[in-house]
């Protein structure tokens, strides 16, 4: 890899996410610098940037992306936010880590990229499932043979969230969807990282339980293109509490099976079990998923290259997602094509 000073990066939407994770990995990865943060009050972005070490707050989307010495944005808004806040980027010349999902559209998406192509900046998605220590094993067992051909994957992430608060990710026009949008579109790319190309879908969008105007209970029968074939289950109407039940995914081969929970630690901690003929063989890590997020996007720019997890990603996960929910509306199989640039 090049060497290359570290990425200058600014926060777009300095809320729970860049709190908890993100600006914590880039104050300890080398190969990052936090320089500027954005909230929609200035007293918050002041309080943010105290708290994590950025030189300069921001009270709006354009004062950040002005700032000279802001090489790359994480965009970390409402889904809603996505697309206007990289256009804003690109066309300031930034490099772009956004969210997921990418947009509330495919169209949107599309709209990113064009964008950011004129303007010849980076774009990655944050798909951090992918840089789970757990999971890039999960993936060298699965091309070496080690459960034999994959037939099957069951994947869920479940949780119970009530009617009641104001938060946005229950409106539609902020979030796009519920469960199977916040959650599900993890799965799906996850799920076309290991095992390969969804192609079909047939599912179940329903609302069960709560008054929110989004989904609380998605469940979705997945088609590979290899001929395996996978099931998507994305709830918030679900009270179990184990987090090895609510967060996992399970991969089935012909000679084996491995199970990874929970999903949602952003540190790669948690259960790896591989089940063969021969025994049980488990697995323990704890690596920081957002650390080699933030190291993968540094090594793309050095490189000169895309990052690994294109906008092509973050489009085709948006492709499914909206396959997922006009199966729920029509009752009927959803083919999709494939695309001409395989999931690696």
């Amino acid at each position: 890899m090049h060497k290359r000073p570290p990425v200058r990066w600014g926060i777009i939407g300095a809320g729970d996410i860049s709190h908890r994770v993100m600006a914590p990995a880039m104050r300890a990865a080398a190969c990052s610098e936090l320089v500027a943060v954005m909230r929609t009050t200035r007293a918050g972005a002041e309080e943010f940037a105290h708290e994590h070490g950025a030189r300069r707050a921001y009270d709006n989307v354009e004062a950040l992306v002005r700032d000279a010495e802001v090489e790359a944005v994480y965009v970390s808004t409402p889904v809603d936010r996505h697309c206007p806040n990289t256009l804003a980027a690109a066309a300031r010349g930034k490099h772009v880590l956004c969210e997921k999902p990418l947009a509330l559209s495919v169209a949107e998406g599309e709209a990113m990229r064009q964008a950011c192509r004129t303007a010849g900046v980076a774009f990655m998605t944050c798909y951090y499932q992918r840089f789970s220590a757990r999971h890039s094993k999960i993936k060298e067992i699965i091309r070496r043979g080690g459960i034999g051909r994959v037939t099957a994957v069951r994947w869920n992430f479940s949780g119970r969230y009530p009617s009641g608060r104001e938060i946005w990710q229950h409106d539609p026009a902020r979030a796009g969807g519920g469960p199977f949008t916040d959650l599900g579109t993890h799965g799906v790319d996850l799920m076309r990282f290991l095992v390969g190309e969804i192609v079909a879908v047939a599912a179940f969008v329903d609302t069960l339980v709560e008054s929110y105007a989004v989904e609380d209970t998605a469940s979705a029968l997945l088609k590979f293109a290899n001929g395996a074939q996978g099931v998507a289950t994305a709830h918030w109407s679900t009270g179990d509490p184990d987090e090895h039940r609510n967060s996992y995914i399970e991969i089935l081969g012909t000679e084996g099976v491995i199970l990874s929970s929970p999903l949602h630690d952003k540190f790669s901690r948690g259960r790896l079990v591989v089940a063969t003929g021969d025994g049980e063989t488990s697995y323990d890590f704890d690596q920081s998923t957002h650390a080699l997020v933030l190291e993968e996007f540094a090594a793309a720019l050095a490189e000169g290259r895309e990052p690994s997890i294109t906008i092509e990603d973050g489009i085709r996960a948006q492709q499914i997602v909206e396959a997922v929910y006009e199966s729920g509306r029509t009752g009927r199989v959803v083919q999709l094509p494939v695309p001409s640039v395989p999931c690696t």
